[in-house]
């Protein structure tokens, strides 16, 4: 009996955990547009550190067999943040701070998966560009009714991927490489366990934004 499809079984495998996060006080405030700009900056910043983390755990681990078939420049995130935060974090106070407890608890996780289970970054991936993708591009017109600086494209470089045309052909092409990867089964319920980690490492982010919201 063949097994359902790696791309099939992340989505259905992730669907509750995908559902809370996206359903989380911050992130309702944030579709709400009611983030200022400091909180915004501070998010930016908090994402900052996962993406340098996690696309310099890539850049290492790309001649791996399973981590190196999505090893894609194109989605990487970092440079983009920077950009953000000399827009929105000029002074780069925020920049310059340690990250929160829970990121760095998400970074400290990404670590370790690069450390023990690099296969294991894939989830990661996963959960994190299939999202600037799709639901990214919703969040980037909120930016631009929150922000009027942005309205000119300032500060929207993180939700921009120049080098990617069509979204949903990518999305297509990014799934197709997810079931080509020589994953057996207990590999790849790893990887959804992994997923829902993902998710739930996020969930942690958005619950310390949002006490960085209502203290603002």
């Amino acid at each position: 009996m063949s097994l359902p499809p790696l791309s099939l079984r992340l989505r259905e495998g992730t669907k509750d955990s995908h559902r809370l996060a996206e359903t989380t006080p911050f992130i309702r405030a944030f579709f709400a547009g009611r983030l200022t700009q400091p909180v915004y900056a501070n998010f930016l910043a908090q994402l900052r550190h996962v993406y340098a983390a996690l696309e310099a755990h890539f850049e290492r681990h790309r001649a791996h067999p399973i981590v190196g078939a999505l090893y894609l420049p194109e989605l990487h995130r970092t440079a983009a943040l920077d950009a953000d935060l000399a827009h929105f974090d000029p002074s780069g106070e925020l920049a310059a701070q340690a990250p929160h407890p829970a990121t760095a608890r998400y970074v400290e996780r990404l670590a370790e998966a690069a450390g023990q289970r690099p296969d294991l970054l894939v989830a990661h991936h996963y959960t994190r560009y299939l999202g600037d993708l799709s639901g990214g591009q919703a969040l980037r017109r909120i930016v631009i009714k929150m922000f009027p600086s942005a309205a000119g494209g300032a500060g929207l470089a993180f939700y921009d991927f120049p080098a990617i045309s069509n979204h949903s052909a990518f999305k297509d092409a990014y799934r197709d490489r997810l079931d080509a990867l020589p994953v057996d089964e207990p590999i790849g319920a790893a990887l959804v366990a992994e997923a829902n980690r993902a998710f739930d490492l996020n969930r942690a982010v958005f619950a310390e934004m949002h006490t960085a919201l209502t203290d603002a």
